[in-house]
Order: structure tokens, then sequence, then C-alpha cells
């Protein structure tokens, strides 16, 4: 695994226009946790953090690996899920949500995702990260009944609501 390496925003040549830099001061300041953006090689994908997606959260820091996607969504993403994470699940690797060590049934699972889109979608404008970089709310859920739209939208406002995006939570 290859760390430090340039976020694709900031690369040389980039047109991409998000606001990583600031993305990443805002996480560090209201999570306390770091950002590691890493390049994988061999069978890494596949192994903690970095089960099943090219980011993870190993309870410490926030790992973004280079797979071609916006690594501004992917970290937004990422802050989202500490965001919507319950406090007791804030330590754990990727929040207790699997696949690897999940804590969660498949309705509470599938309710947190869609909170966590509505949110990063909610925040999106604050990094210059377009809309349409960011997937559907439910495209990573087990079953789409399991969704309570109204019940998300409303936890994602009172997240979004509950953000001083300057300087982090407010109390």
């Amino acid at each position: 695994m290859r760390f430090d390496r340039t976020p694709c925003c900031l690369q040389p040549g980039s047109r991409c226009g998000t606001r990583f830099r600031e993305l990443q001061a805002w996480v560090t300041r209201i999570t306390g946790k770091g950002v590691k953006l890493v390049e994988l090689s061999g069978g890494e994908q596949g192994k903690a953090p970095f089960w099943a997606q090219p980011v993870g959260y190993d309870g410490r820091a926030f790992h973004v690996a280079f797979d071609h996607g916006c690594d501004t969504e992917k970290l937004l993403h990422e802050v989202c899920h500490w965001l919507v994470a319950p406090r007791a699940r804030r330590q754990k690797p990727n929040y207790g949500l699997g696949p690897k060590g999940r804590e969660v049934d498949d309705v509470t699972g599938d309710n947190e995702e869609v909170t966590v889109m509505l949110l990063e979608r909610r925040l999106a404008e604050d990094f210059a990260l377009p809309l349409e970089k960011i997937a559907e709310p439910d495209y990573n859920v087990a079953h789409r009944r399991n969704v309570d739209w109204d019940a998300c939208e409303a936890r994602a406002e009172q997240l979004y609501n509950a953000l001083d995006r300057a300087t982090g939570p407010r109390a």
C-alpha cells in the first residue's frame, strides 16, 4: 500500500474543481480522525479496511484508495457515515456496517446508508462536489422495501442543521 498520494482533484491539470483540501481540513476538525489517501496494489482490495469499497474506516482514520472515482465524493461519503453512526459505533471499523464485523440488521443498515447519501447530497455544495458525482441514495441497500424515506430525510436534515460547516458540529 502506498500512502500519501495526491487526491485526484489536486493532480496537475485536473479540472475537477472540488474543494478537497477544505473537506479534508473540515473532516479532521469535526471528527478528530485522520485521512489517509492510499494506492492499493495486488490483493489489498478486499482486506481491512477495504472489504468491498475503495474507501474504509479503521476506527482511527478514513482511508481513501485510488480507483478512478472522485476522492472528494469518497471522503465526504465516509464522514457522513461517521456522522450518521451512533457514537458507540464510531470507533469500530466501517462503523459496524460490515461486511466484516457487521453489527446491524439489513433494515438498520439500509436506512443508515440512505441517510448517509441524503446528508452527503446536502453537504456536496459546500465542497463544490457536483451532485452527478454522487450515487443515488438507495444504490447500496439490501432491500429498497427496508427504507423509511421520510425518517431518513428527517434524520439527514437534523444532522445537517446541527453542523456548523465552518467549525464543525454545534454543541
